[in-house]
């Protein structure tokens, strides 16, 4: 799968290590698109209308993979969503450029979590309620109050419903993932920590010593490797699939 950041140049910060099972911070709503391991897909892997999508939707589609239609609103919705975080994160989501970004990444998202949901309602995985509710719980301690809590969920185009729904899907997506992706080989070797604690040291004069945030480097390295990995067996997922987009 194609993966699409927009990323902080110091690798070492608040929003890019160490673990994460919330969502949503306090001070950073972009940490919605950080569940647990699979931090990567999930950006990219945000799932707000798949029952619209399987059930037909309204208008014109815009991608058909396996005979199901990905329809024009899923898609609209999708790609505002994308463009507010963006925007969100102080860049320009108006420029040819970005629009044509967004308008890739939209497609690609979309694509990638209809076909790991079709797969996983194949194998008949389901919801796990109680680890949903678990997570919205989670996020919402985040904040001090309800209305700061939905203040977040808004600035990223949620609602309080539309995000349980996302916390839904997203849970029978991981469920999936974790019963075909084997991440257990992806862990950091010596050389690789030191090598990237060395590359943003000298980038950032004021980066803590290596000993003071060895495991943050390893952290990042490991989920980059967990990232590959899903990210091959996504790419093989497709190879088995018949996908077509249409615009």
């Amino acid at each position: 799968m194609a993966e699409y950041y927009w990323v902080n140049k110091n690798f070492m910060s608040e929003e890019t290590i160490g673990n994460q099972p919330e969502v949503v911070k306090k001070r950073s709503g972009l940490s919605f698109f950080k569940l647990l391991v699979f931090i990567v897909i999930v950006v990219a892997i945000v799932v707000i209308g798949y029952f619209v999508m399987k059930q037909g939707g309204i208008g014109k589609a815009v991608a058909v993979v396996n005979g199901q239609k990905i329809m024009r609103l899923v898609y609209d919705e999708r790609y505002a969503q994308l463009a507010s975080i963006i925007t969100s994160q102080g860049q320009s989501a108006t420029t040819t450029e970005a629009q044509a970004a967004i308008k890739n990444q939209t497609l690609d998202n979309l694509v990638t979590e209809t076909l790991l949901l079709q797969a996983a309602d194949k194998e008949g995985i389901k919801t796990d309620e109680k680890a949903v509710d678990t997570a919205f719980t989670q996020n919402k301690s985040q904040f001090p109050d309800e209305a700061e809590f939905k203040k977040a969920l808004t600035a990223q185009g949620y609602t309080e419903s539309t995000f349980k729904e996302f916390l839904a899907k997203d849970n029978i997506i991981r469920q999936y993932l974790t019963a075909h992706v084997d991440l257990s080989s992806a862990t950091a070797t010596k050389e690789e920590v030191e090598a990237l604690y060395k590359q943003a040291a000298a980038n950032d004069k004021t980066v803590p010593p290596l000993e003071q945030v060895r495991a943050q480097v390893e952290n990042q390295i490991n989920q980059q490797k967990q990232q590959q990995l899903i990210s091959n067996f996504i790419q093989q997922l497709r190879a088995s699939s018949t996908i077509e987009t249409l615009i």
